[in-house]
């Protein structure tokens, strides 16, 4: 804990960063202009990753831009590390239910599991920057890697409704911290729910 500097509230949009001297004193100085009056915002950790820092401060960070996309039962290699599988960039962005690259790149690397030689070749086309190769792939299993991003997305939230219901039965006397675990459930199934609009019409 550094005084003052332990202040500054967390934000996805940051005003202030850190840095420490050789002595080990704190620093702390503005990245943009910040009008008198204003509070000051720095990162408490990943700005793409709510229930993290949900569960670790204990508050919800409704300005996060993606959720994690939840996918856990998925063995990490090195070669899956090197195609983004960590929690900071398989994300689902919430605005837009955009998922990124790499839950695709890495669902397609699991689909091709049967397959060593083609599995290599998707893989190296990741890391080398072949994405011509790469579209080849993704085109021809697309309707494999989306059916497993639906069963994904639509189990998840069948799981969040039955999690959300029984939350909502709890006596709040007893349970004082139901409603700030609803809040992240909600912010969560709504991302979800964008994600499923916009993978249902191709799955």
């Amino acid at each position: 804990v550094v005084p003052i500097a332990d202040m500054i509230n967390h934000s996805t949009y940051t005003n202030v960063d850190i840095s420490y001297d050789d002595e080990g004193n704190c620093m702390v100085y503005t990245t943009n202009d910040v009008p008198a009056g204003s509070p000051l915002f720095m990162s408490y950790g990943d700005p793409t990753n709510p229930s993290a820092l949900f569960a670790k401060y204990g508050f919800v960070d409704e300005s996060s831009l993606a959720s994690f996309c939840k996918i856990m039962n998925i063995q990490k290699n090195s070669e899956l590390e090197d195609l983004g599988m960590d929690y900071s960039r398989m994300v689902f962005w919430k605005d837009t239910g955009e998922v990124a690259q790499e839950v695709l790149d890495v669902l397609l690397y699991t689909e091709l599991n049967g397959d060593r030689a083609s599995q290599q070749q998707f893989y190296l086309a990741c890391i080398n920057g072949d994405e011509q190769t790469k579209a080849v792939y993704h085109a021809q299993y697309q309707g494999d890697v989306y059916a497993t991003l639906k069963d994904h997305v639509d189990t998840f939230l069948e799981d969040l409704e039955d999690l959300m219901f029984k939350a909502s039965m709890k006596n709040l006397d007893t349970h004082p911290r139901i409603p700030l675990i609803m809040a992240h459930n909600q912010f969560v199934k709504e991302t979800f729910m964008r994600v499923k609009a916009n993978i249902d019409p191709i799955a």
